[in-house]
């Protein structure tokens, strides 16, 4: 598992060379150039640190501060640059910068004085006039961003608006560093009844990040197996004290479910996965393990991975990046059906759904698994964790493959409160903020399949962010005014 903490921010502050030489500002009320100019970075840096790690290379002037400011940010590790002109300076050091820096995000940021400048008529006001220049800087180096063919985020405030929009590209950057190291398990190969939801593992790797494993359902039987009976015993217990349980539970099927449950979340731990994706339809499947496992088993959270159904590897890295984007719980559906008149849909899905958030405990009930009651398999029908997805606004967020690139498409639903009403499936009934039909229409007119990642809350900025990161098609299906 890849560190989840803070998203490191490299810091990356230009001064003028000239200026700090000619002490500009010297013996005046509010110090020199140099003295000011740290002052505004240190600023700078108490704003963000509490939701970011900053790595600051100081402020840099020399050639040898930005040899200095590479290496200490590929020895921290950061996840993306951040850079700032003070003022007007020589762009030397940037260009250098733009040249020789590694495949890192980048923010290019002005800062913008909450209290506008009047005028430079003393020595002490030119000193700050000098200062608030930043714009100059920041113009001059916008160009050689272009003719060096780098992507930087720009971004112009210092207000809380700026200031989250730093947040969630940092959040973004976090994604995109811990996917480039992740590690896929597939149980056991993709979904052969579903072919839109393939992606090339080659491809996935280098353009998106994360290793992708096959992993044979004999591998899952032998960790299965090796579950000891009394810590079963103990994880039903678990959840009956959490959950309603059903009267037509069978209890050795009960005891079948939560031990496979208990093996798929061992079978993770053991090979270090941060998401599992289960094949659960797979015949194969249910004839060796001899059911569908439907339990979420709460080490999935404490270790922040994520288990998704239906072999659909695109869909798990949707899951994970909004995982580590927004640490909350993370629910796979498939829209249904709409309800035109109502301006609603149904949405939801079969097999293991996190259904751990401790909130929402009464919304669960441990259920016969409707869809495999009849099948010939010898726990069909065992017990999964009927979740009716709790209330509130909600973000569904789709990514594919696409002509050997990938896209995202986003929107906001709301969640509305209500009982169980299909058997075997966690859902929801969700209303859009656009007419429902506007809603699938862009989405099918966009190029989709039908699963999609749901989130508690508004985690669309975040993303953008992820999407402009890494070059993602980016496709968000706006509310309507």
């Amino acid at each position: 598992m890849m560190n989840r903490g803070k998203p490191v921010c490299g810091l990356l502050t230009l001064g003028s060379r000239r200026f700090i030489k000619h002490e500009v500002g010297k013996e005046t009320p509010r110090g020199t150039y140099l003295h000011r100019i740290e002052d505004a970075a240190d600023e700078m840096k108490r704003k963000l640190s509490a939701e970011l790690k900053i790595v600051d290379a100081g402020m840099i002037t020399e050639t040898e501060d930005v040899t200095k400011a590479l290496k200490l940010f590929v020895n921290e590790d950061v996840d993306f640059v951040l850079t700032t002109f003070m003022s007007w300076s020589e762009d030397f050091t940037w260009v250098r910068f733009l040249r020789d820096v590694p495949d890192l995000p980048l923010v290019f940021y002005l800062p913008v004085e909450e209290k506008g400048f009047e005028n430079a008529v003393s020595e002490d006001d030119f000193a700050q006039f000098l200062v608030a220049g930043g714009l100059v800087g920041m113009l001059e180096g916008s160009g050689s961003l272009k003719r060096l063919a780098k992507r930087a985020r720009t971004i112009v405030g210092s207000g809380e608006e700026a200031l989250e929009r730093i947040r969630a590209f940092a959040r973004a950057a976090k994604a995109r560093g811990v996917l480039k190291r992740a590690r896929f398990g597939l149980l056991q190969s993709f979904n052969e009844v579903m072919w839109s939801t393939y992606v090339d593992p080659y491809q996935f790797f280098n353009r998106v990040g994360p290793e992708l494993m096959f992993i044979s359902f004999d591998i899952l039987n032998e960790h299965i197996d090796a579950v000891d009976d009394g810590d079963v015993k103990s994880y039903i217990e678990r959840l009956k004290a959490c959950y309603k349980v059903d009267e037509e539970i069978d209890r050795l099927k009960f005891f079948a479910a939560a031990k496979a449950s208990i093996g798929i979340a061992a079978l993770a731990k053991d090979m270090d996965l941060d998401a599992l994706v289960l094949n659960d339809i797979d015949s194969q499947l249910h004839k060796k393990v001899g059911l569908r496992p439907g339990f979420y088993h709460e080490s999935f959270n404490e270790r922040g991975s994520v288990l998704v159904p239906e072999g659909d590897v695109g869909t798990a890295l949707a899951c994970l990046a909004l995982k580590i984007m927004t640490g909350k719980h993370i629910g796979f559906i498939e829209p249904f059906y709409i309800d035109a008149p109502h301006n609603r849909f149904c949405a939801g899905h079969a097999g293991p759904f996190d259904h751990t958030d401790e909130r929402f405990r009464e919304n669960v009930v441990i259920a016969p698994d409707a869809r495999y009651e009849k099948a010939p398999y010898k726990f069909a029908g065992a017990p999964f964790a009927w979740h009716r997805i709790p209330p509130g606004p909600m973000t569904m967020a789709h990514f594919s493959e696409c002509k050997g690139d990938y896209k995202v498409i986003c929107t906001i639903v709301d969640s509305l409160p209500g009982r169980h009403i299909i058997k075997g499936y966690s859902h929801s009934v969700f209303e859009p903020r656009v007419k429902v039909e506007k809603l699938f229409e862009d989405i099918i007119e966009a190029g989709a399949h039908q699963h999609f990642a749901l989130v508690e809350g508004d985690a669309l900025s975040e993303l953008k962010e992820w999407a402009y990161i890494n070059n993602f098609d980016y496709h968000y299906i706006a509310e309507e005014k």
